[in-house]
């Protein structure tokens, strides 16, 4: 018992929850997608557990810990219409739920002992029905297909997210930096948003940024 519990603080510490979310337009821009029609609205890629200073992922879990294949279809409905798996076409999707997996398996695991795989799928679904990212930009202006300055998009969606939001970019052609991903930190209850840290984020590649 002592064994166990000395070693739960490896998997099971975080300081925030971080749901981050695709721009479809723009990742399928970039990586492809076997997903058509491509969805026309942010799609989440993961709920991320993470600490300010290190980056989680990948954490020590015990042996048990594994992915369950969903089989509920109500689940995977309300999953494939906020998470769909853009890299693979619906069938496949719902079939091998890799990216799923992938996610749960890489992010979710890291903060296991306060959410199971359920209820981290349902935290997922729930933040993202919370802010409506898509709507939010429009409102301030800022619609797919245009160049925007990097300031007014953070502006945009910091009237719902309150704190930083993580904006991450991608470089593609060079010189053309596009949004890529939305990303908002929580606490580790999700009860209030906290400012994101800006790793890996827009602002390391420019001012104007282009919403595809």
């Amino acid at each position: 018992f002592m064994f166990l519990f000395a070693l739960s603080p490896i998997y099971g510490d975080f300081e925030l929850l971080e749901l981050v979310s695709t721009w479809p337009a723009t990742f399928c821009y970039a990586y492809g997608c076997s997903r058509r029609p491509i969805p026309k609205n942010f799609t989440i890629h993961g709920l991320w557990p993470d600490n300010r200073s290190t980056i989680l992922h990948d954490c020590d879990v015990p042996p048990e810990v594994d992915y369950v294949q969903i089989e509920d279809h109500k689940i995977l409905n309300a999953l494939d219409k906020r998470w769909p798996q853009l890299r693979y076409d619906y069938w496949y999707g719902i079939d091998k739920q890799y990216q799923w997996k992938n996610e749960f398996l890489k992010h979710g695991t890291c903060g296991i002992n306060r959410y199971k795989q359920p209820a981290y799928f349902d935290l997922a679904m729930k933040i993202k029905d919370k802010f409506d990212l898509l709507g939010t930009l429009r409102k301030h202006g800022i619609n797919p297909g245009s160049t925007y300055e990097l300031n007014d998009i953070e502006r945009a969606i910091k009237t719902v997210s309150i704190e930083v939001p993580s904006l991450k970019c991608i470089r593609k052609p060079p010189g053309n930096v596009e949004l890529n991903e939305i990303g908002i930190c929580l606490d580790p209850e999700a009860k209030y948003t906290v400012p994101c840290p800006r790793i890996g984020s827009c602002h390391e590649m420019g001012h104007k940024i282009k919403f595809r």
